[in-house]
Order: C-alpha cells, then structure tokens, then sequence
C-alpha cells in the first residue's frame, strides 16, 4: 500500500536536485563571500600585511598548522634535511645537526607525542592560550616514562619567508635525552629481522601486516558482540513479547557491526603505535566511517519507525496521514545526508566556514532556482496536511479517476481505471477540484427511463406504485431521499426518474445492487404488458393534394 524511500523514484531525483542544487550554490555563494573578504581584506591592508602576503613561505610555516604537518610530511618521507628547515636552529646547526635532530623529533612525534594534531591553529597569528607567549603555540607534549615534556612552535622572522613558524629551540634541546629513552618494543625482539627492519612509509613492515590483520579479527569482535545481544534479547522477549524492540534490533545489526569493527580496530591501532602522520589520516578515515555508520543506522531506524507509523495510520483512522508520514520521513532522511556530508567534509579538513557562512544566501538562490520543485513540495505538505487524499484512496481529477499509488516530493501518481499511470505536480493539484470517491458514505443511484406514449394511465400510476415499492423495501437502499416520479412527457416517451442512494461505498457492491434493480424495473415493466420507448417519428399520408396543386388546375383548363 505505502512505497519506502528507496522506491520513489520521483522522490529520490527530487531530493538529489535539491541536495545538488543546495551545495553548488552555498560553494558558489561561499565562494563569493570568501572573494568579497579576501578584496576587502586587500583594500584595508596595511604595507607590511602586504609585504608579508609577497614574502609567502613556499615550505607552508606560516601557520602552525602548516609547519607541523610540513615537518611530518618531510620527515615521513625520509627527507630529513628538508625537514630540518622546520626547526629554529642557525645556519651552522642546520648544516651539522639539523637532520639527526629532525629524525630523533620525528621518532618521538611517532612514538611519544600526546596531542590533537588536526586541532592545531591554522592561523598566521596563531591561536591565544593560556600560561603560553603570544608568539608561542603549545601544540602538545612528550610523556616517556610517566613524565611530560611540552612540545612548543615559536614565531620567528625569516628575510625570505617573513613571519614563520618553527619547532622552538627549548624543544630541541630535549630532543637527544628523550629520544635516548624511548624503549624498543618487546614485539620486534621475538619477529623476523626483516619484519622490524624493513620500512614501509617510515614505518616497521609488522605493524602495516599487524595493522591489515586488525580489519578481521575487529569485523569478527563485532559480529559476536551484535548476534551474543541478539541471543540475549531473544532469551529475554520470550518472557516478555515486545516487536518494537525486535524491529531495532534487526535494523540496527548492519550498521551496529561497522561502527563496532572501527572502534575495535581503532583499540588495536593504538597500542601499535603507528607513525603520527599516517595515525592522523587514519583518524580521518575511521572518522568518516563512524559518520558513515551512524547515517546508516539513522536511516535503518527511520524506515523500520515510518513502516510501523503507517500502519497504524492505516489501522487507525484517528492517527496521523500515512501519507504524511512517508514524506516528513524523506524529508528527514535528506537532512540526515546533508549533516553527514557536513560532518565528513569537516572531518576531512575542509573549512566549512565559508560553506556555512554562504548557506543562507544559497538558501534564497535555491528559492528562485528551484521555484517549481518547491512549490511542488509545499503543494504536496498541503495536500497531506489538509488529509485530501491518502495512498490508496480512489479519487478524480478533472475526468479521471484512479488510486493514489505514491505522494512522493514533486508529484502524487494515480493508477487509472484504464491501467495507465497518472503524474500529476503537486503544486498543480492543490489548485484542482479534487473528488475523493473513497471516502464516500454512499453511493447515488438516478436513472431515468422511457416509456411508449401508449402506456396508459392507469397501466403507468400501477408501475409506479410497484417500482416505489421495489426501491423503498430493498435492505440495501437508503428511503430517506429515495423517489420514483414521472418527471415529462417527452417528443418520445414517457420519463420516469429513479433516485436513491446505496448504502455502500464500495464500487464493486454497488454496482452488483444497482443491476439488481434495473434487472428489477425491467421485470416489473415487462409483467405490467408494456415497453420501453425508443426514438420513432411519425409519417402522415393524405390523397388530396395540396394548395399548389389545386391552383395550377385552375389555371390549366385542359388538366
């Protein structure tokens, strides 16, 4: 009786222009925002803003953010001495140390750093902290043995790349004593030597192998941790019958399983000590995922609570449109992808800033862009709030009649008598006059039938009182507005109106009765010894001419 979301295509092609429509003009709006800031930005600055946006950092030190995962990214790589350029060291340093001190900092970011690397500041400027300089950034610490160590960046001036960001010389000076401490692990001592030794991505061969193997041993953790519920809540609801709680269950097993497979993973991951670059990307990753997972289930439970609504709208008159129900559920499933695709694109790194900040422009463009799609879509919240038509429900429009099979986003879609499928826009049918026959109390039956003008009266008045007789006792006719009368004497017949209503709203009983009784009335005429009229036209012949005749013999005595 009721379509689900996946089914309605209309519906579906609706959501989909509006979610493209949405985002390209919110970017293209953002984009535009962010232009009109940047010209501002331009038209206000002062000479040595200027100076600083010539002398532009090609390594990406401007900003903390910058400087950190340009160090990581360089030392990952096995770059040291590029990675050197991100530590305050002289020219002298950087030349005989730099790159022994970029490999040992970048072992203990790997292997002892304890902070949000995605949360550092992305701003020239920095970003203000408590207890911290205002041209140091405190991006987190080093805990080796149960001390901490704190990780400072310090903003420096460079004649080539102007203000930058670099590891600050207090942290480097820790570096050789804490890079001394950091113990081997037990696992590598009991492994092949070509399982620690050999590199991969600056990281040991039997982490990336320990790591692949983590994805079934995680998956398999969650599928017995899901189905040992399940066996629990079927222990449980055979005491106790509860079919909600048996539809959660079933809809969130998929979605329940992901989510519990990265977290497990993620458990596993942490204890193997991954490098701290790929370890960020990796939180992206499993990030994603957890958004994906949690979609998912959000989706899952919205189907399995809209399947049950509307069948209790359909059981119970008293409640809530079906109708009306299936589309607030696909309304809400948009919303559900739009704040998922917000959640991933922001865990990915992307600024939705400007996104955000261009949304309420791209809402009115989307307003004029998309006119008819919305006018179709507030037509069709009307037609459902008002409870017009329902799915399922017989109806005509204009000289059709059909059922309502679908009230999706754009449109309503009526199967008709002749097996066709109707498409009507529903900003479209709001304005029509729309008949509901399903909701008819009964049904009206008027014939009119003719007799020959030889019935006499007599013979008609005796008809009459059998006919009325037939109609007002029939257990199935309603005798509070039922009337046979003879309404004319036509050019042909006699005319003889039957009305009254059937007590039934159902189309197939109502026409098995309303044979009856014209299978009746014919009965009743044929016992009465008279018959029906039909279309005659009567031809009178005389042997005396006419006028004309009669004045040309006058005139023509030989005739």
């Amino acid at each position: 009786m009721f379509t689900a979301f996946g089914r309605g295509n209309s519906g579906r092609r609706a959501i989909c222009a509006l979610l493209a429509c949405w985002w390209m003009l919110t970017c293209a709006s953002g984009q535009s925002l962010a232009d009109q800031v940047e010209k501002s930005k331009s038209q206000n600055s002062t000479p040595a803003e200027e100076a600083a946006e010539e002398t532009k950092d090609p390594l990406g030190r401007s900003t903390p953010h910058g400087t950190v995962f340009g160090f990581l990214q360089a030392a990952q790589g096995g770059k040291n001495k590029e990675a050197a350029q991100y530590l305050q060291l002289s020219k002298e340093e950087r030349d005989t140390v730099g790159e022994d001190l970029a490999y040992q900092l970048h072992e203990l970011m790997d292997n002892s750093f304890v902070g949000r690397v995605g949360a550092i500041s992305d701003k020239p400027e920095g970003s203000p902290q408590n207890g911290v300089s205002q041209d140091h950034e405190r991006i987190g610490v080093f805990r080796i043995n149960g001390n901490e160590t704190r990780v400072d960046l310090v903003r420096t001036y460079d004649p080539k790349a102007g203000e930058i960001w670099l590891f600050s010389s207090d942290v480097l000076t820790k570096v050789p004593e804490l890079y001394g401490q950091i113990e081997n692990s037990e696992i590598e001592s009991g492994l092949p030597r070509f399982l620690s030794t050999r590199r991969i991505l600056s990281t040991p061969l039997w982490r990336l192998v320990a790591w692949l193997l983590l994805i079934p041993i995680a998956f398999a953790l969650a599928w017995g941790v899901v189905h040992l519920l399940r066996a629990g809540q079927r222990m449980w609801l055979r005491w106790r019958h509860h079919p909600f709680l048996e539809d959660v269950h079933q809809s969130i097993a998929g979605p329940a399983i992901l989510i519990l497979t990265v977290v497990f993973h993620q458990i596993g991951v942490h204890f193997l000590g991954i490098p701290l670059l790929i370890r960020v990307y990796y939180r992206q990753l499993t990030g994603v995922l957890l958004v994906a997972g949690a979609a998912w289930l959000i989706f899952r439970l919205i189907n399995r609570w809209g399947e049950r609504a509307r069948v209790m709208a359909a059981e119970d008159s008293g409640y809530h449109s079906g109708s009306i129900l299936l589309l607030g559920q696909r309304i809400v499933k948009a919303l559900v992808v739009i704040a998922a695709l917000l959640a991933m694109f922001s865990i990915l790194g992307f600024d939705m800033t400007t996104a955000i900040a261009g949304l309420g422009i791209g809402s009115i463009a989307i307003a004029f862009a998309a006119q008819k799609t919305l006018e179709n879509l507030f037509g069709g919240i009307s037609i459902l709030g008002d409870q017009v038509i329902r799915v399922g429900e017989t109806c005509r429009i204009d000289n059709k009649v059909g059922v309502v099979e679908d009230i999706s986003l754009r449109s309503t879609r009526i199967r008709t008598l002749d097996r066709t499928e109707l498409s009507v826009p529903n900003g479209e049918l709001a304005n029509m006059n729309l008949e509901n026959i399903s909701r008819q109390d009964k049904s009206l039956f008027r014939t009119t039938i003719g007799l020959r003008h030889e019935t006499s009266p007599a013979q008609l008045r005796s008809l009459l009182t059998k006919m009325r007789t037939l109609i007002f006792q029939h257990p199935k006719v309603g005798s509070e507005a039922a009337r046979v009368r003879l309404i004319g004497i036509g050019e042909n017949s006699l005319d003889v109106e039957i009305n009254c209503y059937i007590l039934t709203s159902d189309m197939g009983v109502f026409l098995a009765i309303r044979e009856e009784l014209l299978l009746r009335i014919m009965d009743l005429v044929a016992d009465a010894s008279m018959e029906f009229a039909r279309p005659s036209r009567a031809l009178y012949l005389t042997k005396e001419g006419g006028a004309d005749a009669r004045s040309a013999k006058a005139e023509d005595p030989a005739a």
